[in-house]
C-alpha cells in the first residue's frame, strides 16, 4: 500500500513538472493540427501527412495526446472538434489506444499532465 502511495506521489510530481514545461504549447497538438482540413470532412480518405504525425505522437507522446482527449473542452479551445478528432484517430488506426486513455485504462493519471488547463477548461 505504501509503495502505491509513493508511486502516485511520484506521478503527481512528474505530471506537475511536465505541465509547467508543456502548458503553453502541447507538443502533441501539432499532430492533430496536421489533420485540420479533415475534422469535419467525413467523405475523404485521410492522407499520410495526417495519419503519420498522429501515429508518431501515439508512439512518442501518448500522455500528451491522452490529456487532450480527456479534456474535450481543451480540444475545442484549439478549434478541434472532439468527435472529429476521434473519427480521425479511428481512421488512422489509433482509436483503440486513445480509447484506453479515455476509459482510464492507462497506467498513469493523464489529467495531471495539464493541471493549469484543467482548471481553466475542465
Amino acid at each position: 500500500m505504501a509503495q502505491k502511495m509513493l508511486m502516485m506521489a511520484v506521478l503527481v510530481i512528474l505530471g506537475t513538472t511536465m505541465a509547467t514545461v508543456t502548458v503553453a504549447n502541447p507538443t502533441c497538438l501539432q499532430s492533430l493540427m496536421s489533420c485540420a482540413p479533415y475534422f469535419n470532412n467525413t467523405d475523404v480518405q485521410l492522407p499520410d501527412d495526417c495519419c503519420k504525425p498522429l501515429q508518431q505522437a501515439v508512439a512518442t507522446e501518448l500522455i500528451c495526446l491522452c490529456s487532450l482527449f480527456n479534456l474535450p473542452s481543451l480540444l475545442s479551445s484549439f478549434d478541434i472538434p472532439y468527435v472529429g478528432a476521434l473519427r480521425i484517430a479511428n481512421q488512422c488506426g489509433v482509436v483503440d489506444i486513445i480509447s484506453d486513455c479515455i476509459s482510464g485504462q492507462c497506467s498513469w493519471p493523464s489529467p495531471l499532465y495539464f493541471p493549469v488547463w484543467m482548471k481553466k477548461f475542465g
